[in-house]
């Protein structure tokens, strides 16, 4: 429930991250309406009134996590091969619920769910907006836009044409979602779809676009082949969510440099996202501390996702803002820290720079979300999700694990273990 406090809040402590790079030591943020009214120094702030004072003075404040790809209607053992009428409505809505106070015991203040049952996710986000549920922001795209034979066609709206194409938009703003996804490749959990393959026409992807402009919403592209990412970044998507760069065989391939510079003369945000291998999943979990030659020991299909993130590493070098998503299909990992696994992923098995994580976690998730500069920085005017850790995860990225207190839009997060 959302607090209404007549004086601000204040919550100090021995680091602030304000999420741009930059950080305060033994600073306080000022908390009043949901909104970030103030971050400075404590001996500045002390001479004033509020109503709460939380102190870490060994923590590290930083912005609330965002993920840029969830699917929240679904489990990591059912997958997403599943029609709705196998689904149970109230015990969806339930378990969507619960999936929502887990992420942001977490750390997770704010999703994308890219493809739920009806209008599951919409109606929770309806009652986290409303007060009646405590949970991260949430923008959510519904049912996705597939091919007739394509992947997630189980619970997703059907186009073969442009005409169809635009109808399905329509439909999904009467559904009153915030993004549309379409499906411009095949996917892995789908049988009978090529991941490498494109399933839309960059016309049909074009059309999407426009029809989806009107109404002032983004577009949110599935492309794992290279084709389908040239196609959908050539139709002007937002965001390229996987951009695997997957051959027609499935294999991953080279990267294409010019659709990379087209990503960034277009400002696209490619989403690194993806059900992770058991076998990395079960290394992040046993490796106390990475070592690059231990890495030797993964087998074919971990080995195919650090090339994966390592190409993603290697088109954010050459200009492609990145936001983190999971993907995630929950139950993998335990008390829903699937972002934070990612994370570490990034930094300890492919190389990347925890500054780059850090800054895909929260700038390149603002942008994904349209919400840059209203999330995932702490900085007055700014959406008051803020997150305690134990350490600095610019020194140690395991520290995204370590949450010790959550704020949603200013309210201290009641579920907290």
């Amino acid at each position: 429930m959302v607090e209404s406090a007549q004086l601000p809040r204040l919550i100090t402590a021995g680091r602030v991250l304000l999420g741009d790079g930059t950080s305060i030591d033994d600073a306080g943020v000022v908390v009043a309406n949901r909104r970030i009214k103030r971050v400075a120094p404590i001996e500045s702030l002390a001479g004033d009134r509020y109503d709460e004072i939380d102190t870490f003075p060994n923590g590290c404040l930083v912005p609330g996590f965002i993920d840029a790809h969830v699917h929240l209607c679904f489990d990591f053992k059912g997958g997403l091969n599943v029609g709705p009428e196998q689904l149970v409505e109230s015990e969806l809505m339930t378990s969507v619920s619960l999936r929502c106070r887990g992420l942001a015991n977490a750390g997770v203040t704010s999703v994308c769910d890219l493809g739920s049952v009806a209008d599951i996710v919409q109606r929770v986000r309806n009652a986290i907006d409303r007060g009646d549920l405590e949970g991260p922001t949430i923008s959510c795209a519904g049912r996705p836009i597939t091919t007739p034979d394509g992947h997630l066609r189980s619970f997703g709206l059907l186009a073969s044409d442009e005409e169809s194409m635009a109808a399905s938009v329509e439909m999904l703003v009467a559904d009153g979602v915030d993004v549309v996804k379409v499906i411009a490749t095949g996917g892995a959990s789908t049988p009978g779809t090529a991941m490498g393959l494109a399933q839309f026409t960059t016309k049909e992807l074009r059309e999407a676009v426009r029809a989806a402009a009107e109404e002032g919403l983004m577009v949110a592209a599935h492309a794992h082949g290279t084709e389908g990412i040239r196609r959908a970044v050539e139709a002007g998507v937002h965001t390229v969510q996987h951009c695997t760069w997957l051959d027609v065989e499935g294999a991953v391939g080279p990267l294409d440099f010019g659709v990379l510079d087209e990503m960034v003369r277009r400002q696209q945000v490619a989403v690194i996202a993806g059900p992770l291998p058991e076998e990395i999943a079960e290394w992040l979990k046993v490796h106390e501390r990475s070592s690059h030659d231990d890495t030797k020991s993964i087998g074919i299909e971990g080995q195919r996702q650090l090339t994966i993130w390592t190409n993603a590493r290697a088109a954010r070098e050459l200009g492609v803002k990145h936001a983190l998503g999971t993907d995630a299909l929950f139950g993998q990992f335990e008390n829903y820290q699937d972002l934070a696994w990612r994370a570490q992923g990034l930094v300890e098995l492919a190389g990347w720079p925890e500054v780059l994580v850090l800054e895909a976690l929260w700038q390149g998730g603002a942008l994904a979300l349209g919400l840059a500069g209203e999330i995932g920085v702490v900085a007055p005017g700014a959406q008051a999700d803020l997150v305690v850790l134990g350490g600095d995860p610019r020194i140690d990225i395991r520290a995204l694990h370590d949450v010790r207190a959550v704020y949603l839009q200013g309210s201290k997060f009641s579920c907290f273990h």
